[in-house]
């Protein structure tokens, strides 16, 4: 395997779901945000288009005007009443903790609020019933003490994979609420790699440069699908985590394709035809 573009919808949904609205929607919302970030970060990135969906969710439960219009066009949103696509959060926040005992998914937002500032009840209120966001209280005039604060609880939240996440620079004089959103996902391949069958392998990096890493390796039955736009060559591959809820969805371009040339061709509904059209094949996978 010479190239690799890892392609995470934060964790694709799989099966029907991938079929969903609320799964077309973020998927368009994901291809908009990575291309966007793309643009200004020339190293890996790492996203998650859904927690971005949920942050700007929480923001645009207390906008008007403008800028309403703006964040609902960003997230395609329908011109429907607020609550519609927020109840669909709701059943997917339900739909989650029912299968906890398969995986390990933690997905918490959190309101920051300045003691004393005024908020509207109707606000804090759709945050906690579409959100479930926990409100809390602090004072942004200690900015170190509340960058420890909020910090601590990500920390907490995402297993303690993300530390320090703020340092205090970020918040001012005129600073009165901090929304912050984290996910952790641990889960185990459906079927999975053995350890003994790692191997030191060739990786060929961007610029052509090879370099010997240990790789995973296996044969497994798995959708897969072989596709060719635009002149472009170029394998899908879909991992089912267990449970079958979630899964990673691996491209690999042809050797004369760059990632670059590849990453201009995704289209959400590109993304949505490879679920339609990938069948299941026995498959030999090699890994970093």
């Amino acid at each position: 395997m010479d190239k690799i573009l890892l392609w995470s919808l934060l964790l694709t949904f799989s099966g029907s779901q991938a079929s969903s609205p609320l799964a077309q929607r973020n998927t368009e919302f994901a291809v908009d945000l990575y291309q966007a970030v793309c643009l200004s970060h020339k190293n890996n990135i790492i996203i998650s288009p859904f927690g971005t969906t949920l942050a700007l969710g929480m923001v645009q439960l207390g906008a008007k005007g403008i800028t309403e219009q703006q964040i609902r066009q960003s997230l395609k949103f329908q011109e429907t009443s607020n609550g519609e696509e927020f109840s669909v959060l709701k059943s997917f926040f339900s739909a989650i903790s029912e299968k906890k005992q398969e995986f390990t998914f933690n997905l918490a937002n959190a309101l920051y609020l300045q003691e004393g500032f005024t908020v509207k009840e109707q606000y804090l209120h759709g945050n906690k019933e579409f959100f479930q966001s926990a409100i809390k209280l602090v004072d942004f005039q200690n900015a170190k003490a509340c960058a420890e604060t909020i910090s601590t609880w990500v920390e907490s939240k995402t297993d303690g994979k993300i530390k320090n996440i703020f340092s205090g620079e970020e918040f001012g004089p005129l600073t009165r609420l901090v929304l912050v959103n984290a996910i952790y996902f641990k889960g185990d391949w459906k079927q999975k790699f053995r350890k003994e069958d790692t191997r030191m392998m060739n990786f060929t990096q961007k610029y052509g440069a090879a370099v010997k890493i240990p790789m995973m390796k296996t044969l497994l039955r798995t959708k897969y699908g072989y596709f060719s736009e635009s002149s472009m060559n170029y394998q899908v591959l879909e991992l089912p985590y267990k449970g079958d809820e979630f899964s990673l969805i691996i491209i690999l371009p042809a050797e004369d394709v760059s990632i670059e040339e590849m990453e201009k061709l995704i289209t959400a509904h590109q993304i949505l035809q490879w679920f339609s059209e990938m069948q299941e094949e026995e498959v030999e996978i090699s890994l970093p």
